[in-house]
């Protein structure tokens, strides 16, 4: 079991080396498919928070506590994501500032996170796990691809860039082991619920907004598909297993 959380976690963090290729995509193919992504990545999330995680947990602590927890995973997201997205600038629309170090900071916190969930998944159930896995991924590469700009446009050369954002992703590392040791203490349905809180928030909050940035009908309706495609995959794999 922990050699998958192990693999899957290195196979995360490789991820962050995806801007070498953003820089030879046409931008327009590189937006069609982080769209694509992002669509597959909120389905997927909000499915395993509702119809795999939220009912594992009501089923050992009863659903008033389990949605407690679940309340407090979403919150804390939202004050972790006020506290990253802060910025020591006084504009509206600031990109060209030296946010490099506060970037690295959020995406570390962010990534030990990721490495917690794919161990609390995988140890729930092994195929939830591997879906989890590339959910996690699908929301990853438009997030690295942002950071990996973010901090080019702070001053670090390229080779830099890439290498702080892929020691940043190392951290899901050390949030899979946490999370494998945290559970074999027996608090596994308080985690799974708190997991919970915290897919719906990323899906929520940071995933669906930028989806309604599309104003397009066409690819508004595949958006709307790929998104149902992920509630599906996960809630067939929730009546398969």
């Amino acid at each position: 079991m922990l050699y998958l959380i192990l693999l899957s976690t290195v196979i995360v963090s490789l991820v962050s080396l995806i801007g070498i290729f953003a820089l030879s995509v046409r931008r327009e193919s590189l937006w069609l498919l982080i769209f694509i992504l992002i669509s597959f990545a909120a389905g997927v999330l909000l499915g395993t928070s509702f119809f795999r995680l939220l009912p594992e947990s009501s089923f050992q602590l009863g659903l008033d506590e389990a949605v407690k927890y679940f309340i407090v995973g979403f919150t804390s997201f939202y004050l972790l994501e006020r506290i990253i997205r802060w910025r020591h600038c006084q504009e509206i629309e600031c990109k060209v500032h030296p946010v490099s170090k506060l970037t690295l900071i959020g995406a570390s916190f962010h990534n030990f996170i990721d490495g917690i969930t794919i161990a609390i998944t995988y140890v729930t159930d092994i195929n939830l796990g591997i879906i989890t896995t590339l959910a996690i991924i699908a929301h990853e590469i438009p997030h690295e691809l942002g950071d990996f700009g973010i901090l080019v446009f702070g001053g670090y050369t390229v080779r830099k860039a890439l290498l702080y954002n892929f020691l940043t992703a190392l951290t899901a590392i050390l949030g899979s082991l946490l999370g494998y040791f945290l559970v074999a203490k027996n608090i596994l349905p308080y985690i799974i619920a708190f997991a919970g809180g915290n897919f719906t928030y990323i899906a929520t909050s940071d995933l669906i907004p930028e989806l309604h940035k599309e104003t397009d009908l066409g690819r508004s309706l595949i958006s709307f598909l790929v998104f149902v495609s992920g509630l599906i995959l996960v809630y067939l794999l929730g009546a398969l297993i």
